[in-house]
């Protein structure tokens, strides 16, 4: 079963997404800071903030994964960062059309095990539109998108679910592509 997705409108800032390719580990891997869409005004310290600081506690994680994929998500449920293995040789190259992605930070709810573990996902099939150098990590048909952040989008089937996820900018030299539909 794939999560469910709640979408919270609320944030209109963007969060900062840093992209990372690894061509010896054939891994392609993206982080979101949630930090930068808040601004520069930082709220003033608790005595909670102070002890969970000096006692080096912090808020467990959430994981979601489908065969190499992994996708990490904040406490709040938020993605924080995500990697798969993958061989840009067995992307399938496509032209889907582009459709803007509406700003939101997505929630994902899953039936996550005792140690905030689900394995939901399924394999994705990893799309490649080399014109404008996007990624789509597909485990199904996306009706809406929304923006994580300036290079990432998620979209959301028919039913709310989490159907792909979009990154913008991958430029990365592939040798030997699949074809979409061949």
């Amino acid at each position: 079963m794939k999560p469910s997705i709640v979408i919270d409108v609320a944030h209109t800032d963007l969060p900062c997404v840093t992209t990372h390719w690894d061509d010896e580990g054939s891994t392609l891997s993206c982080e979101v800071d949630y930090s930068v869409a808040h601004g520069a005004k930082a709220e003033p310290d608790t005595l909670s903030d102070r002890l969970n600081r000096d006692f080096n506690i912090v808020a467990r994680n959430y994981v979601l994964t489908g065969g190499t994929f992994s996708l990490v998500l904040d406490s709040q449920k938020r993605i924080k960062d995500w990697d798969i293995f993958t061989m840009p040789a067995q992307w399938i190259d496509c032209a889907f059309p582009f459709i803007e992605a509406a700003p939101g930070i997505p929630h994902l709810h899953a039936s996550f095990d005792e140690n905030r573990h689900a394995e939901t996902l399924g394999v994705p099939e990893i799309f490649y539109e080399p014109n404008r150098g996007t990624l789509y990590l597909s485990w199904a048909e996306a009706i809406t998108w929304h923006a994580i952040g300036a290079a990432l989008a998620l979209g959301v089937s028919s039913d709310s679910r989490m159907a792909q996820l979009r990154l913008d900018g991958v430029l990365i030299p592939k040798r030997d592509q699949k074809k979409f539909g061949s």
